[in-house]
């Protein structure tokens, strides 16, 4: 099967080799490893059509922004579509799944969390916050209304809680009773958490073309720690400012995997690292209110992942991969204590 996929994007398939690759929650992801020395291996990923409905509307996004980076910093390694043989975007198969292929980055690799060594963390952290920085940089000239809001409302508070709300009230899986605690600290964030949304509604806040999904391991790493390539495009969408650098900071700046509650908690240190590189490369353009509001950006972006992370749980653990029934519930549990934790930024 995955061998017939692959023959829609290669040449001589029995040059390689196919494996799972990596740990993200969404998409089937294989590295296929080519046997002929000094050839590139590749990154195939089947598109998750239950979180992306339209894929081909994901999959434009995609091509927009790359072609449009391509033409602003033709010399820097970046993250490109690889077209099947008949030079399409993606391979549809007959069950109508979407396929698509990227380069792998040999040389380059991506962390989950920083690394544990304080001094090399703070080096990968302001590297890291500079590289999606510069991302918004290099895209601050591409219109707005050129790509599709392909996951509409994605980082709005109020539609997760509404979300949140529904997922109380159907109880489909009998887990409400459980989490009245949780329940009650989202009811108490609410004022401070829906800010954003009010800027946003009243136009105090552009709108620009953002990532939305700026995780620590969503940059790769060069061997001396310097972030080179910004990667996982799927949710580069309108937005704001705040999505990017909040959600950067709601990995980079924490001390614990995302479900390790008992163990996570905010490393200012790590804070002020990733904010001096993104500011060294977007402070020139940012308007004076985004830069004043960017302190309630980790906290709400760590909010939204705590209500998202328990809305699933709520569900019965329908969209994001789990290794066991709490897990969710932990990760739910971990976001809400760092989204507490940011509103005390000294």
């Amino acid at each position: 099967m995955l061998e017939n996929i692959v023959a829609q994007f290669v040449d001589n398939t029995q040059n390689y080799l196919i494996r799972p690759f990596g740990n993200g929650h969404i998409h089937d992801t294989y590295r296929i490893k080519n046997s002929e020395s000094g050839k590139p291996d590749l990154l195939l990923q089947k598109i998750n059509r239950e979180v992306f409905p339209e894929p081909e509307k994901l999959m434009e996004n995609i091509l927009i922004t790359t072609e449009f980076l391509k033409s602003r910093v033709p010399d820097t390694q970046q993250l490109s579509v690889i077209p099947t043989r008949g030079g399409a975007a993606f391979f549809k198969d007959d069950a109508g799944d979407y396929w698509r292929m990227y380069p792998f980055f040999t040389d380059l690799i991506a962390y989950d969390l920083p690394h544990e060594d304080p001094a090399v963390a703070l080096i990968q952290i302001e590297s890291a916050g500079a590289a999606f920085g510069q991302f918004a940089t290099d895209l601050r000239e591409l219109p707005v209304e050129k790509i599709a809001p392909v996951l509409p409302d994605f980082h709005r508070v109020t539609w997760r809680l509404e979300q949140l709300q529904a997922a109380i009230q159907a109880d489909s899986v009998d887990r409400v009773a459980e989490v009245g605690r949780e329940i009650s600290l989202v009811k108490k964030l609410i004022p401070k958490m829906t800010l954003l949304d009010a800027w946003l509604d009243m136009e105090m806040i552009p709108r620009r073309i953002c990532h939305n999904d700026t995780k620590f391991n969503n940059v790769l790493f060069d061997e001396n720690q310097q972030a080179k390539v910004v990667i996982d495009l799927d949710t580069v969408m309108p937005g704001c400012i705040h999505f990017d650098y909040g959600d950067g900071l709601r990995t980079a700046a924490v001390t614990a995997p995302e479900d390790a509650v008992e163990r996570v908690t905010v490393d200012w240190d790590r804070y002020d690292a990733f904010h001096r590189g993104y500011l060294s490369v977007t402070k020139e353009w940012l308007t004076p209110f985004e830069v004043e509001t960017l302190p309630l950006a980790a906290p709400t972006l760590t909010y939204i992942m705590g209500v998202r992370f328990l809305t699933d749980y709520l569900q019965g653990d329908t969209y994001y991969k789990t290794n066991g029934p709490l897990q969710n519930l932990r990760r739910a549990q971990a976001q809400l204590k760092l989204a507490q934790l940011f509103l005390l930024k000294p």
